[in-house]
């Protein structure tokens, strides 16, 4: 199977315009069998509530949109978006053939002044084998470990809008590779991490005020994790590609977790200043989406 994960531009606005974007990307590439794209990739990342002007009501312009661009260039498509559901939203993420939504993923740990936070599923059922998805941050926390311990996995898709620090880029991509070896290396199946690239908009909260004052920004480092399967050449700069058989495995060993996490963490964010921004930020959600 061939598999290219395409790290957007995060700077683009507009439906309309990341569509033609995104399409003028897979246009280029080499007979994709699966194109991954990064969370809230139809919008952008945008973590305020002005990402509700984007949102898809019950997933159907993105799933129409799938679709189309699965028949056109003969793939699947992994798609993030502005999911709204029976007043709720939701950053949502998506697989899709040419004919059919395979299934979505919900952000469970999503920005709590944006989206509906829960405890959701992480598995879309494919042709192609179960694909466990983690949006961000999920992908480090236990619920979704223990969502897919006990399931046959093909792929794992840990799809990003993930602000850092620029001047900290070798820190970010240790944690990352840490993060993405310990699951190649507990389920033996490929993991793709792909992230969008670009400037970091307004973030409401604590959390957001702290990843402002430190210049915080999208730094991309999109990357396929993999035992097998043979890298796939590109003079495309945003794409990253691997030729591999799926085969569908079963996690061989524990994954250890601190608490909630799969990393340590700093005690007093995790503890303190989180889950007050959390509280904070659902009191606004719940608010301002019936003020809409």
């Amino acid at each position: 199977m061939r598999i290219f994960g395409l790290e957007l531009d995060n700077n683009l606005k507009g439906i309309d315009q990341r569509m033609r974007y995104i399409e003028s990307l897979i246009a280029r590439l080499d007979r994709p069998d699966l194109v991954v794209l990064p969370e809230l990739a139809l919008s952008s990342y945008m973590a305020n509530q002005s990402i509700w002007a984007y949102a898809d009501e019950n997933s159907q312009i993105t799933s129409d949109w799938a679709k189309k661009m699965a028949k056109k260039y003969n793939t699947f498509i992994a798609v993030g978006y502005v999911e709204q559901s029976q007043g709720e939203y939701y950053n949502s993420y998506l697989i899709a053939d040419q004919t059919t939504v395979y299934g979505i993923v919900r952000k469970s740990e999503a920005e709590s002044y944006v989206f509906k936070r829960g405890r959701f599923e992480n598995i879309i059922m494919t042709p192609f084998g179960e694909v466990a998805v983690a949006i961000c941050y999920d992908a480090r926390r236990i619920h979704f470990y223990q969502n897919i311990k006990d399931r046959n996995i093909s792929l794992i898709l840990f799809p990003h809008g993930s602000p850092a620090d620029p001047q900290k880029i070798e820190v970010e991509r240790q944690i990352n590779d840490a993060l993405c070896n310990r699951y190649v290396q507990a389920f033996g199946v490929p993991v793709m991490y792909v992230n969008s690239v670009g400037r970091m908009d307004y973030m409401p909260g604590t959390t957001g005020q702290l990843m402002v004052k430190s210049g915080f920004r999208l730094n991309g480092l999109s990357q396929i994790y993999s035992r097998q399967g043979n890298p796939l050449s590109t003079d495309i700069p945003e794409a990253t590609g691997i030729e591999v058989d799926l085969e569908t495995k079963q996690t061989t060993g524990e994954l250890k977790f601190y608490g909630e996490n799969i990393t340590r963490g700093n005690f007093l964010f995790r503890k303190i200043i989180m889950p007050l921004d959390i509280r904070a930020g659902i009191r606004s959600y719940e608010k301002e989406k019936h003020s809409e």
